[in-house]
């Protein structure tokens, strides 16, 4: 186990590899009554966030300026609460950045096989190893992947860095999401970035202590004794790590998107300006004229005239104004005269994804051919599996420190809906050559290796299905006259695809 010290940072003062000394009435202290027992039992059957009893606490965000964000992206070490509360409100406010990042997180289907790692083939039991196996499967499938890692993605790329401690019980595993602003990466340790809390927190938020793990509990004791140097101290790995998406920068959290909140600003703003004038579009006004005669009197007395017209203005919607005039008014429109208004809110769309590095064509703005979609989608879909391998290596550290997951590790597949087909084919030909790839392809189409076992039993020696299905025909197994199979998109030239869609193959 190599562990790496990183230096400390300006803002982060003290940080140190605390070995908390416990004297004997503490640790009692620390042990739940025997009474308390069945409470504590039922109370970690479940993960509590909020005690509804007691005032909540809601964080509030708020729209910087321009010139503020651009003060932030100078200095984003001193400013990383900032930033990153800009990006929270953002996401909260922008469809469009609420979009791309859902996008992105969907680019990964989170299938993954479990593989033996550093054993011996010729020496190892395999009824043991078969076991231990069977073991790490089960506890990788109480971390209900599919639905807990896919916010751990949403927060490294819309915030940089996910802080995160974990629950065990029985059966579940439930990773607990740290305050971002009271944390800090301080170490490497087997490639996995580790944190350290500021105990300070509960100082503020006090009511949230029992809702963390004891050892919350334990450091802030600690920290309570001597609130020089304990404030900042590292907790326990492998149950505490950090996922970074920026892991060239480890020394502060810098949003992956930061560049781009000027363009959603600029689209915020072109939006405004559209409604304004939508708005003034739809004003009219009403021209009362009182004329004079040949002798330049008033051909209607001035008071009375005046009374009539606050009449009639009185009595107006309010999109329509009146005026009353001696003399001949010009007609005043605010007619929609041009697109511009609507021009410069797809050019601000188009500028926004541009900016991100992805293509505008998957949010429906312009008519590019399929297969260059398909390769723009594969370059973004390799930007986030980077992350999800860091995400893989946090949990083949976890897998490391139980006795019975030591050997094994979890894979994840870079397997999206976009390219599932190709992955599959891909494994099923690696099957056909003999090679160890059967947990690989039934991953590929959604059968993960419990599912696989399970399943293969069910078929095979409870329902007997082998024996009483026969394989369905193929054209592989029959003739026929329906000609070339047609061809996916990513497989077609820019001109295959212009054939395809102009029917040009047609009789």
């Amino acid at each position: 186990m190599v562990k790496i010290v990183l230096p400390n940072t300006e803002n982060k003062e003290n940080i140190t590899n605390v070995e908390v000394d416990l004297n004997d009435s503490y640790k009692e202290s620390l042990k739940p009554k025997l009474q308390d027992t069945a409470n504590f039992t039922s109370m970690m059957s479940k993960l509590v966030l909020r005690d509804l009893t007691k005032t909540k606490k809601n964080p509030s965000f708020y729209k910087y300026t321009r010139d503020q964000i651009a003060t932030y992206i100078k200095d984003p070490a001193t400013n990383e609460k900032q930033l990153r509360d800009a990006m929270i409100y953002i996401y909260n406010a922008s469809s469009h950045f609420r979009r791309l990042i859902q996008y992105l997180v969907g680019l990964t289907y989170w299938q993954y096989v479990i593989y033996p790692d550093k054993i011996d083939v010729t020496t190892a039991n395999p009824d043991t190893i078969r076991k231990q196996w069977q073991k790490t499967i089960n506890l990788v499938s109480t971390m209900d992947i599919k639905s807990q890692f896919p916010n751990i993605l949403t927060v490294c790329l819309r915030e940089d860095t996910f802080y995160g401690t974990i629950w065990q019980w029985n059966d579940n595993i439930t990773i607990q999401q740290l305050p971002s602003d009271y944390c800090t990466i301080s170490s490497i340790q087997n490639n996995v970035p580790n944190v350290s809390f500021d105990f300070s927190y509960f100082n503020t938020y006090s009511d949230y202590l029992p809702l963390y793990p004891t050892e919350f509990e334990q450091k802030y004791r600690a920290y309570q004794r001597d609130t020089t140097n304990l404030r900042w101290q590292e907790l326990d790995s492998p149950n505490s790590f950090a996922i970074k998406a920026n892991s060239d920068i480890l020394a502060y959290s810098v949003p992956p998107f930061a560049g781009i909140l000027e363009d959603l600003y600029n689209l915020i703003d072109y939006k405004s300006l559209q409604m304004t004038k939508t708005e003034l579009e739809n004003y009219a006004m009403l021209v009362i004229k009182l004329g004079k005669d040949k002798d330049g009197a008033w051909e209607l007395d001035f008071d009375k005239a005046t009374e009539y017209w606050q009449k009639i203005d009185s009595q107006l919607p309010d999109l329509i104004g009146s005026v009353l005039s001696p003399m001949a008014v010009d007609k005043i429109t605010f007619d929609k005269t041009s697109t511009v208004g609507d021009d410069k809110i797809v050019q601000a769309q188009n500028a926004l994804f541009s900016s991100a590095g992805v293509s505008s064509q998957i949010f429906n703005f312009d008519n590019s051919s399929s297969n260059a979609l398909l390769q723009s989608i594969k370059a973004d879909q390799s930007m986030t599996f980077e992350i999800v391998k860091k995400i893989e290596a946090a949990i083949n550290r976890y897998l490391m420190s139980q006795s019975f997951s030591k050997n094994f590790k979890l894979m994840f597949l870079d397997i999206s809906r976009y390219n599932q087909k190709e992955k599959a084919e891909e494994f099923y030909k690696a099957c056909t050559v003999g090679a160890p790839a059967i947990s690989l392809y039934c991953a590929s189409i959604g059968i993960g290796q419990n599912e696989m076992n399970g399943l293969s039993f069910l078929e095979s020696d409870i329902l007997n299905l082998r024996d009483k299905f026969v394989p369905l025909k193929t054209s592989h197994t029959q003739s026929g006259d329906g000609g070339r199979p047609e061809k996916d998109a990513d497989e077609l030239t820019d001109e295959g695809e212009a054939t395809k869609e102009g029917e040009k193959n047609e009789l």
